[in-house]
């Protein structure tokens, strides 16, 4: 059961992270990145247990990237102030 947990956090979290960040900073280039890099310090310093994890991260972050894209949230802000 507690496997389970880590597929459904690795599922989920890079997606929503990708997403915040991106909200935050206004660009999906910076929250990608960030992710990026928190997932790999992590992955460093072994925090995942396995090869399908870390997969499954890299698929959720590309996921949230997508979302991001495609909803352009960071674009709406910039556009209303020209």
């Amino acid at each position: 059961m507690i496997e389970v947990i880590w597929y459904a956090l690795a599922a989920f979290f890079p997606c929503v992270l990708v997403v915040v960040l991106s909200a935050i900073t206004r660009n999906k280039w910076i929250g990608t990145c960030v992710t990026l890099v928190v997932i790999g310090a992590s992955i460093y310093k072994g925090f995942f247990h396995n090869e399908w994890i870390i997969f499954i991260d890299v698929v959720s972050i590309l996921a949230g990237y997508i979302i991001v894209d495609t909803l352009q949230t960071y674009y709406d802000d910039f556009k209303e102030h020209e």
